[in-house]
């Protein structure tokens, strides 16, 4: 990575960490997914490394995946029905080949993209990921409440009450920003 390519958030969630490569689309939506190149990235970090030349229609195809997520977690967080034009996005894409494991001469498993087809494998990864999310019903799909954060993430945590896409990130500048209120109303005061 170039000090000019951003980071890309990820948080476990293949089909969420998707969604997090248009940033901040709740205020000044930039997009990481510029050219093929940047999706072989994403692909490399989320899900196993990129060896094959990646198109601009395997660009367009993530894109198009990526907003059927987002538009599908939106509306199950909104407790709205999925739009059926982004369930057959995603029910396609859930169809295909998926990435495989395979068993390393350590003993470990590793992840393989199919030959031949690595990135439509690894978008295969992300949809079966979208629908196991979308159908689990466990209220822990939800949106960041951090102030114009637009994440949606899910709740892992043991109690169930996370309320930010990122301690670390929203959490943090919630937090402050509320430790500066309370200090400026004590000195005032």
């Amino acid at each position: 990575m170039s000090v000019d390519e951003p980071a890309f958030i990820l948080d476990g969630r293949l089909a969420l960490d998707l969604t997090w490569t248009l940033r901040y689309r709740a205020v000044a939506p930039t997009e990481l997914l510029v050219g093929p190149p940047d999706l072989a990235r994403w692909v490399t970090a989320a899900v196993a490394p990129v060896t094959e030349t990646v198109s601009d229609g395997l660009l367009a195809e993530a894109v198009r995946l990526r907003e059927a997520i987002h538009d599908a977690a939106r509306a199950v967080v909104d407790g709205r029905r999925v739009r059926p034009v982004d369930r057959a996005v995603i029910n396609d894409h859930a169809a295909r080949p998926a990435p495989y494991l395979e068993l390393s001469p350590s003993g470990a498993a590793t992840v393989r993209l199919r030959p031949g087809a690595e990135v439509e494998s690894a978008l295969a990864a992300v949809a079966l990921d979208a629908v196991d999310l979308l159908s689990a019903d466990d209220g822990r799909l939800r949106a960041c409440e951090g102030p114009a954060c637009a994440l949606l993430f899910h709740d892992s945590s043991r109690p169930g009450r996370r309320r930010w896409c990122s301690a670390q990130r929203c959490g943090n500048r919630v937090n402050l920003a509320a430790h500066r209120r309370r200090r400026a109303e004590h000195t005032e005061g």
